[in-house]
């Protein structure tokens, strides 16, 4: 089979879904893989040539044979209006987002067919490739470094963002702040036990913050004011339905309301299932922190929710995510985690067709 690893359109995507080491070892295993040429993506086009990979245009993709297997991560641009060949990567269309019909009308022109990494799941409905420890440890750091500088009068993290070269890198902003912090925050993950929420808690403890884990059990009988009472809050849950209100703009302003910073990890402010309705846009790398109201004492409360937060560590990011994702190809596309991901496909190409 021919893959194609496109470049992406977001700028501010650095990350790959298959690292040059893995796909030497698929390309020993029986692919042919081209790579578009990019400025951006944390590997070099040389990394990919001296591990076996044809070097193609950027955006060359748009052109490709029927057969050729489009490979990605964040979704597309516009153009073209068909989609005929095969794609893997992260649409973010499944949860009735904006556009999402017009998404779906591009499949269904160009006869093409979405295998969505999000849904990519085993016989038990697990994930079965996910950056979401890295978007966990992210999202929770960038909210803390956020704070604590608060805190002291500091006007950081410096904007836009850019990516690190590493994890160290963060924890060294971290550890600087929180070496004169006279308080540390009081922290709440919610969805800890899963892989972002996993990522969340390991990033706050680097600096010895107090964190207190929630899961299903404890949001099932949901304690708002017991959650209002922490400083920072880490929302990491994968909401696949309707049902749980973390909290609304009203609550903020409640007496005794302590909380102060919020980092939506699952960042789905386009969907109906949104736990924390207290926004409606994505944050972006040049203004990742927005301000959102004022809590029980009067203090401003800043919300960030970027959605391609592993992007901002994609070394570690994207050689987690390989690891996973790679062997994953080499049972494409009758595996179950394909069929599974094809068959939710086809069953929203004909909701979008009966709308």
């Amino acid at each position: 089979m021919h893959l194609h690893l496109r470049d992406e359109a977001r700028d501010s995507e650095r990350r790959t879904p298959v690292t040059p080491a893995d796909a030497e070892s698929l390309i020993r295993s029986g692919w042919r893989i081209s790579v578009e040429t990019s400025e951006k993506r944390v590997f070099s086009d040389s990394d990919y040539r001296n591990a076996g990979c044809e070097i193609a245009a950027a955006g060359s993709w748009t052109h490709a044979d029927p057969d050729t297997v489009i490979l990605g991560l964040k979704e597309l641009p516009p153009d073209p209006p068909a989609l005929s060949n095969r794609m893997i990567h992260f649409a973010h269309i499944y949860k009735d987002q904006f556009g999402w019909r017009d998404e779906m009308e591009r499949f269904r022109k160009g006869g093409g067919t979405l295998y969505d990494i999000e849904f990519l799941v085993d016989g038990q409905g697990r994930r079965a490739a996910a950056f979401g420890y890295w978007a966990g440890w992210m999202g929770a750091a960038l909210a803390l470094w956020r704070h604590l500088a608060r805190e002291q009068g500091r006007d950081e993290p410096s904007l836009p963002l850019k990516s690190f070269a590493g994890r160290e890198a963060v924890v060294a902003e971290i550890r600087r702040l929180a070496e004169s912090a006279p308080v540390l925050p009081r922290c709440i993950v919610i969805g800890a036990k899963g892989r972002s929420g996993t990522g969340a808690t390991d990033a706050l403890k680097i600096a010895g913050c107090p964190v207190t884990e929630w899961d299903k059990e404890e949001t099932a009988d949901l304690g708002r004011n017991a959650l209002l009472s922490h400083d920072l809050l880490v929302n990491c849950v994968l909401m696949t339905g309707p049902g749980l209100l973390l909290l609304e703009r009203a609550d903020l302003g409640r007496p005794g309301t302590r909380l102060a910073t919020i980092s939506d990890v699952s960042c789905d402010p386009l969907s109906d299932y949104n736990p924390l309705p207290v926004y409606d846009a994505p944050t972006s790398w040049q203004q990742p922190f927005i301000d959102i109201g004022r809590n029980g004492s009067g203090r401003t409360v800043e919300l960030t929710a970027i959605d391609n937060l592993p992007s901002l560590v994609p070394l570690e990011a994207s050689e987690d995510f390989s690891r996973q994702f790679a062997p994953l190809l080499n049972g494409f596309d009758g595996g179950e985690e394909w069929q599974a991901a094809k068959a939710v496909f086809e069953e929203k190409l004909r909701s979008a067709a009966a709308a």
